[in-house]
């Protein structure tokens, strides 16, 4: 699965039809709405037939701009709000309380604020049986409300579970960029040169490099099916990973880890090792002129910055390179916050929205 930023093209004849598809239905939800609401005016709303022209036209007038205006203050204002503020899969409950109470509110001061309007004598409004009067476009309003909040319910629940199956395949193809940069021949070659120097040289180091390896590996087929993982996790596979490459590169590459041990904040998986793993892939690593890496965080975002030195031909020139965009896609299920990606003359700098976890 490749998530390369495309060049812009013409629109694809199947979106400009959907795009179409989606305006005649807004159009034909208003249509229906205000055919609702005259229905509604003659059949709930003062007496009109039998009465004189006049007064029955005052009373449709009357009946039908109450009802367009519950009907647009509930879907226009009051739905959109609860949805930001308020989502529905995060508390359902209070959700739905929030919901009625906040109906029967603005229906009430839409009411009221209508016979305003309409009854210009004080005396005429003091002599109203209010109760009478807010009862029934109360019920009315809360048998439509009813069923807009549902079917808002269904396509809140119904996005959730479209999001939730696009990141796990996103977080499928992470785990399977990442297990095939491990098994990539460079990584392989790179790293049986090392085990047999340091077999040669120093056999415990080399029990404790293939200790770390076997981790690496066990943590990237373990984490396929996670969304998110806890920090802690991600860092201790980060620690295997850096060993590894440190034992290769030494002191040419440089690593400051300033990321706090915080069991409540989580991250995508491999996300950080996609990070390093595209740093040293894509910049030049020497001891008079070291790559250096520094983690941590700043603003409620976790933080990867290295040293800026590209590479003329870059290691692994096959790939596709799809690990930005990977975990620019995998965040934005998971937070509003966008990943952030600034690039200067000498650093590269990117920063993923903290996760918390929820207990």
């Amino acid at each position: 699965m490749t998530l390369l930023k495309e060049e812009l093209v013409a629109p694809k004849p199947a979106a400009v039809a959907a795009k179409k598809k989606g305006k005649l239905r807004a159009v034909l939800r208003e249509v229906l709405g205000w055919i609702l609401s005259a229905v509604g005016a003659i059949a709930v709303g003062p007496p009109i037939l039998g009465q004189r022209l006049e007064e029955a036209v005052y009373n449709f007038l009357f009946s039908f701009s109450l009802f367009i205006l519950i009907w647009k203050g509930n879907t226009n204002m009051l739905i959109p709000f609860l949805a930001k503020r308020y989502p529905w899969l995060e508390n359902p409950t209070k959700r739905f309380v929030i919901s009625v109470v906040a109906t029967v509110l603005l229906t009430v001061v839409i009411v009221v604020f209508a016979h305003i309007i309409f009854i210009s004598s004080p005396q005429e409004l003091t002599e109203l049986d209010w109760v009478h009067v807010l009862t029934v476009p109360i019920v009315v309003t809360f048998i439509i409300s009813l069923c807009f909040h549902s079917w808002h319910f269904l396509q809140s629940w119904r996005q959730t579970a479209i999001n939730a199956e696009r990141l796990k395949k996103e977080n499928i193809a992470s785990q399977y960029e990442s297990l095939k940069a491990q098994v990539h021949p460079h990584f392989l070659f790179n790293s049986l040169n090392v085990l047999t120097s340091l077999v040669e040289t120093d056999q415990q180091q080399a029990v404790k490099f293939i200790r770390k390896l076997s981790e690496v590996y066990r943590y990237v087929l373990d984490s396929r099916q996670k969304e998110v993982v806890p920090l802690l996790e991600e860092l201790h596979f980060l620690n295997s990973y850096i060993y590894l490459q440190k034992i290769r590169h030494g002191e040419a590459m440089q690593v400051q880890n300033d990321l706090p041990l915080d069991p409540t904040l989580m991250v995508v998986p491999l996300a950080l090792q996609m990070l390093l793993e595209n740093a040293i892939k894509h910049n030049v690593a020497l001891e008079e002129e070291p790559l250096r890496i520094h983690l941590y965080v700043e603003d409620d975002y976790l933080v990867v910055q290295n040293s800026l030195q590209e590479r003329r031909i870059r290691e692994g020139k096959e790939s596709k390179g799809i690990g930005l965009p990977n975990i620019e896609s995998r965040y934005s299920y998971l937070t509003n916050k966008k990943v952030q990606i600034h690039a200067t003359a000498h650093t590269f700098i990117v920063k993923m929205p903290l996760l918390y976890f929820k207990g």
